[in-house]
């Protein structure tokens, strides 16, 4: 590979990290947005909640059962999104 093949590659590689770097600053921007909007003691009770269910099912089965409904959550959203018209 000659010098200005390799200098290519890095500035190529470079646009695709600081793009990357751009939209993970997007989502933890968003992120931060929407856990302020949250009323804190809900954020509390849902812990409580999940440390009640952790201790009573066992956290193998808790997330065994996070992982299904992870795997239903692109499914619900897109379902019962507002902004679309199916």
């Amino acid at each position: 590979m000659t010098r200005k093949s390799l200098s290519r590659e890095i500035e190529t590689v470079n646009l695709r990290l600081n793009s990357r770097q751009m939209q993970f600053q997007l989502t933890s921007d968003q992120s931060k947005v929407a856990i302020q909007k949250l009323n804190p003691y809900l954020i509390i009770g849902i812990g409580l909640l999940a440390g009640v269910v952790t201790n009573e099912m066992g956290w193998r089965k808790v997330y065994a059962f996070a992982g299904a409904g992870f795997s239903f959550y692109p499914f619900l959203i897109s379902r019962f999104s507002p902004d679309e018209n199916v």
